[in-house]
């Protein structure tokens, strides 16, 4: 094998992990915004100013959530 072909072997490798890291990630985003979609059923905020700053903090969640430096681990914890 020629260091050419090493090379390209480690790049496969790392983006296949970085695609598996990817779609863990989105499944724990999956399960975040369902935990707080859940919570909000269960305790409804008051009135239409809650909902629109519940929204905000969704949108604000997702956001750190998608950022490449979160980890899936940070995700699950809700440590964003």
């Amino acid at each position: 094998m020629t260091q050419r072909d090493e090379g390209h072997d480690y790049r496969d490798s790392k983006n296949r992990a970085e695609a598996y890291e990817r779609k863990q990630k989105y499944e724990a985003i999956i399960d975040m915004v369902i935990r707080w979609l859940d919570s909000n059923i269960d305790e409804p905020p008051m009135g239409s100013v809650g909902i629109a700053t519940d929204s905000a903090d969704l949108k604000q969640k997702i956001e750190l959530a998608l950022d490449p430096s979160t980890t899936k681990k940070q995700i699950e914890d809700g440590d964003l």
